[in-house]
């Protein structure tokens, strides 16, 4: 059993920490530009995730969604503005995404289904210039935060779900804050910050976000839904990552799983987190009884030759 264990080791060895980040480049766009729709594009991918736009045609305008940027500035605060990203470091051409809540709550998710455990670690956020100069200064739609001498308790704060199939949690990050009794602590974020992730629930695939303001009128929050969002990470944990090229064929007729001509072998049966489930030493099989099911099963094959390795959906 020596290539078995060897390999076995091996296997073991592979369920550690996969990091894993989002971070835009892979978008083809120009400096000082943006995408926001209106070529007919529905839906950003990075990194496996898909981040949706809604432009509308009929009126010509950005209704909601992510649209990729390369903007940034720290002072064009008018609404013809809706792309920038408010940060000093204003000659970087890394291309980042500004999400528009327009319509309400807005997500992005992937239809990968991983081969281990989903860990979001962060992401770093920062205002738009449109948002930024609105709650510095105020315009014709939203009051200037502190109120005129700078006592109001005001605040405009996204709160960002991790949603799975079991679980649902949020974090909330201030991106602009005027609650402090010491007037000198209030702020309103001005470039780059991160974001912890790491409280939200374990293999959550789509994250949504919402924005929060304390002004608000009769058709609801008077300040812009818009931030910029960029380098959002996570990890894949655990589990068995890395599988070898098939040297047997093999798979599930819903009952059992069928291996195609085999030669005596001893087979190891286990499942995605590496838990051994099966052990099959020195046989000769046509087919393998296994009664669990709706799950991704790892099988090894060994021989004098060496260990081969199938990974099925049984």
């Amino acid at each position: 059993m020596k290539h078995f264990l060897l390999f076995l080791a091996f296997l073991i060895g592979s369920s550690e920490a996969m990091a894993q980040s989002i971070d835009f480049e892979n978008i083809a766009i120009g400096q000082d530009t943006f995408l926001d729709g209106q070529d007919g594009t529905s839906l950003f991918v990075s990194s496996d995730f898909e981040f949706p736009i809604m432009y509308d045609t009929a009126s010509n305008y950005w209704a909601s969604g992510f649209a990729m940027s390369t903007m940034r500035d720290t002072s064009d605060g008018s609404f013809m503005n809706l792309h920038s990203a408010y940060t000093s470091s204003l000659n970087d051409d890394n291309v980042h995404a500004t999400a528009n809540l327009g319509a309400g709550a807005i997500s992005f998710n992937t239809p990968i289904v991983f081969d281990q455990n989903l860990i979001w670690n962060s992401l770093e956020v920062t205002n738009t210039t449109y948002a930024y100069k609105s709650m510095r200064n105020g315009d014709v739609f939203a009051k200037k935060f502190g109120g005129p001498l700078g006592d109001d308790p005001d605040y405009f704060f996204v709160r960002i779900y991790g949603i799975s199939n079991l679980e649902l949690d949020s974090v909330d990050f201030y991106l602009a804050d005027f609650r402090f009794e010491d007037n000198a602590q209030d702020y309103i974020i001005d470039d780059w910050t991160e974001v912890d992730l790491s409280s939200l629930p374990q293999n959550a695939t789509e994250l949504s976000f919402k924005l929060f303001s304390s002004d608000t009128g009769a058709f609801g929050v008077n300040t812009p839904l818009f931030f910029s969002l960029d380098n959002i990470q996570y990890s894949l944990v655990g589990g068995l990552n890395i599988v070898s090229e098939n040297e047997f064929e093999a798979y599930s007729d819903g009952s059992s799983i069928q291996l195609n001509d085999p030669s005596k072998a001893t087979y190891v049966v286990f499942d995605r987190q590496g838990r051994l489930l099966h052990l099959f030493q020195n046989h000769s099989l046509s087919s393998l009884s296994i009664e669990r099911k709706n799950q991704i099963l790892i099988i090894t094959r060994e021989t004098a030759d060496g260990v081969s390795v199938k990974k099925i959906v049984h």
